[in-house]
This record gives C-alpha cells, sequence and structure tokens, in this order.
C-alpha cells in the first residue's frame, strides 16, 4: 500500500504541533488555539498510525518473537494505563492532560510498526534530508524572535542521521553535518541536543574503526548503557554518591546564554526532580503500578510554571520517572526489556555495521531518559521509535553493509 500522502501529512503535522508547543513555552503564541490546533492535528496522526499499524503487523517473521512479545507487553502496559486513567481522571485539568498529552504520547509507540518497513523508512530519511534539514534554514530567522531553541527542536531528528553519514551521497553527508553544527551552535546552553549530537558523533567511530573494535567491547558498552544509570540511581539514593551533584560543583563548562546570563552546563537540575517524584510515589503507595494515565503531585519547586498548575505537575522533564509515575516499577521493567531485547537483537543477529550502532543508539536513549526526555507526542519521540522498529526488522539486519549503503542511494 501506498503511504506516501499519509507519511507525509504526520511529519508536517509534527513540525507544526512541536513548532506550536516550543513557540508557546517561550510566550510568543496564543497558547489555548496553538493546543487545540496542535490536538487535531496529534489525533489525525494517531489515526494514521493505527490504520499503517494494522496494515503492517509483524509480517513474515520480519520481527522475532521476542521482539514480538515484548512491544505487545508494553502496548498492553499502556492500554493498561490508559484505561486506569480514564477511571481516575477527577477534574478537568486531569482530563485535559489525558486527552491532549497523555493519550497522544501513548500512541507514539505505534511507530514502530513504520520502522520495521524499511520501504516507509526510506521514504522518511528522503522527507527530512530533501525538505526538513535543507529548507530548515529558513526557520532561523523565526527562531531568532520566538525561541532559541525552535530550529534545534525541529532538526532534533539529526541525532539519528548522523549515524547515516558512511552510507549516504556525499551532498547529504555535508548537508547533516552543517544541521548537526548548526543545531549544537545555535543555542549553546540546549545541553539535551549538544549531548545527544555528541553521542552520535561518538558512534561514528564504531564504523571507521569497525575493523580494530570487536563485537565483545561493543557487548561492553551495550549492557553498560542499561546498567550505569541504574547503578548510578541506587548509589544517590543509598546517599552513597550522586554523580548530578558531583557535576554541578565542577564550574568549567560556565557559559553565557541567550539572555546574557551567567549559566552552568553540569548545573544539577535533575535531584530535586527524583526527590519529589520518590516522595509521592512512597506516600501514595503506587509504586508498583503507578499512578495512571492522570497520575499528578504537588510540586514544592514549581508553582505555575514547568507545566504546572498551582503547583500541581503530572510529570517531570526526566524520561524514566515519566514512566516510573505513570506505570510504576512494573512499567520500567516493560519499557526496558523492550528496549534491551531490541537492541540486543541489533547487535547480536545483524550482517551491517549500521544495526550495531543503531543497538547503541538505542541503548543511549535508556541511559539519556534518567536524565531528561520529555514525554511528548513530537520529533524526537517518532524517530526513536522508527530506529527501534527498523533495528528489529529481519529485512534490515540481513543486509550487508554494500547493500546498506545501495539502501541509502536517494534519489
Amino acid at each position: 500500500m501506498n503511504y506516501s500522502k499519509l507519511l507525509r501529512f504526520i511529519l508536517i503535522a509534527l513540525l507544526i504541533t512541536d513548532a506550536f508547543r516550543i513557540i508557546s513555552s517561550a510566550g510568543k503564541l496564543d497558547v489555548n488555539n496553538a493546543t487545540y490546533l496542535a490536538a487535531f492535528l496529534n489525533y489525525i496522526s494517531i489515526a494514521i498510525l493505527i490504520r499503517i499499524s494494522y496494515k503492517e503487523g509483524f509480517g513474515n517473521n520480519n520481527i522475532p518473537r521476542s521482539i514480538q512479545n515484548a512491544i505487545k507487553l508494553w502496548l498492553l502496559c499502556i492500554i493498561f494505563n490508559l484505561m486506569r486513567g480514564v477511571f481516575l481522571a477527577t477534574d478537568y485539568w486531569d482530563w485535559k492532560f489525558l486527552l491532549l498529552s497523555s493519550l497522544p504520547f501513548s500512541f507514539i509507540p505505534l511507530v514502530f510498526f513504520l520502522g520495521k518497513n524499511l520501504t516507509i523508512d526510506k521514504l522518511f530519511f528522503k522527507i527530512v534530508l530533501k525538505y526538513l534539514f535543507l529548507f530548515g534554514f529558513l526557520l532561523i530567522p523565526l527562531t531568532l524572535v520566538t525561541s532559541d531553541e525552535l530550529y534545534s527542536r525541529l532538526m532534533i531528528p539529526v541525532s539519528l542521521f548522523i549515524l547515516f553519514i558512511p552510507f549516504v551521497q556525499p551532498k547529504w553527508k555535508l548537508l547533516i553535518i552543517i544541521v548537526a553544527v548548526t543545531s549544537s551552535l545555535l543555542v549553546v546552553d540546549f545541553r539535551s541536543n549538544i549531548i545527544k549530537n555528541v553521542f552520535s558523533i561518538l558512534l561514528l567511530l564504531v564504523y571507521y574503526f569497525r575493523n580494530y573494535i570487536s563485537t565483545n567491547w561493543l557487548r561492553v558498552a551495550h549492557l553498560s548503557l542499561f546498567l550505569i544509570p541504574i547503578l548510578l540511581l541506587i548509589s544517590a539514593t543509598t546517599g552513597n554518591y550522586n554523580i548530578f551533584e558531583e557535576l554541578s560543583n565542577n564550574d568549567d563548562y560556565n557559559i553565557i546564554d541567550s539572555e546574557g546570563n551567567d549559566e552552568s552546563l553540569t548545573a544539577d537540575t535533575r535531584t530535586l526532580l527524583y526527590v519529589e517524584a520518590f516522595s509521592n510515589l512512597h506516600s501514595t503507595g503506587n509504586w508498583l503500578i503507578g499512578k495512571s494515565a492522570v497520575g499528578s503531585y504537588q510540586s514544592e519547586l514549581f508553582e505555575d510554571d514547568g507545566g504546572a498548575i498551582n503547583g500541581k505537575r503530572y510529570g517531570s522533564e526526566v524520561g524514566i520517572l515519566n514512566i516510573l509515575f505513570y506505570y510504576g516499577i512494573v512499567g520500567v521493567a516493560c519499557y526496558f526489556l523492550l528496549l534491551f531485547i531490541v537492541s540486543y537483537v541489533a547487535l547480536n543477529h545483524s550482517s551491517n555495521i549500521l544495526a550495531k550502532m543503531l543497538s547503541l543508539f538505542i541503548a543511549f536513549r535508556w541511559f539519556y531518559s534518567f536524565v531528561e526526555e520529555f514525554s511528548q507526542f513530537d520529533m524526537n519521540f517518532f524517530f526513536v521509535w522508527l530506529a527501534i522498529g527498523m533495528a528489529s526488522a529481519a529485512s534490515f539486519r540481513n543486509m550487508n553493509d554494500k547493500e546498506i549503503t545501495r539502501y541509502f542511494e536517494l534519489r
């Protein structure tokens, strides 16, 4: 089935809704009008995702049984969480969050079923390279008068496309590099963007030194990315060592932000978020299955900013905290299982180096979810789930490096 027009609509809708969200956060756009238009576009996109996912399914043993079971378990977890949210919602703000934020984000994993189809992947890659990256520079003037992060956030797929540099044509190599550098330098206090781009650049070493790096080294890196954040979290909660506090003591990474203020790139902005989330879960006894899709807590850090309404917050800036808060320890375990199995299969059962790079890319997103990752239906998570679907597909993992290069010959 030809999905071309539907897929183009999804990307355009994502661009518009992301732009609205970013500009609204900067106070340069009417929040209510932008919110409801974004919701309209999101729900059409969700309907398209459901239709394509239903048509695609798992299909012809293209996805290993272990990954099929893991994604089904995660989808069941999501459905259960949404159903609880419907029953537990009590006021206007609960329903608004459920319908405008929680529900759309819950459907973003359906992008997995798009990602496992290499024809769909290639179409997305062509659209991004030929239109988003090429004409995205026109967004820079709008960025300068609205939100400093607008261009960088809309170019967020570049962290994935950096991995494609060894395989694409020279003109696309140059374009990806220019976009990555521009998005990083345009707003140097957007730490998350820089960290993601830098990690992807480091992953290029896997390709260029592939004859010297053994698979065992990659296995160690893969396992470390999954285990280190868990060990650091245990260490912090037991009072032994808090990496966020340790980094905040380093004054070597101070910069002048867009408003002329001195800002530390290593400032500890996370410890108190963990403390508030853990305290609330402990006091309410919701550790096991979380607080549902409308889970909220009263924050002492925020009053009417940071997404809070009179101090009431429906989540935080830390991805893993949101999963824990909404789904509980059960949800965190299911999410871990899915990402670990997909990345393990891509690393150990593939015939091309790109699949191994994607394995570490996915493992890093687990690692980084302990630091940031806003839970939103946006470009960021869309392309993460596209990469997860792609790495899961046997049709992709069975290609050799030469076939991968031919696959990326975009016309």
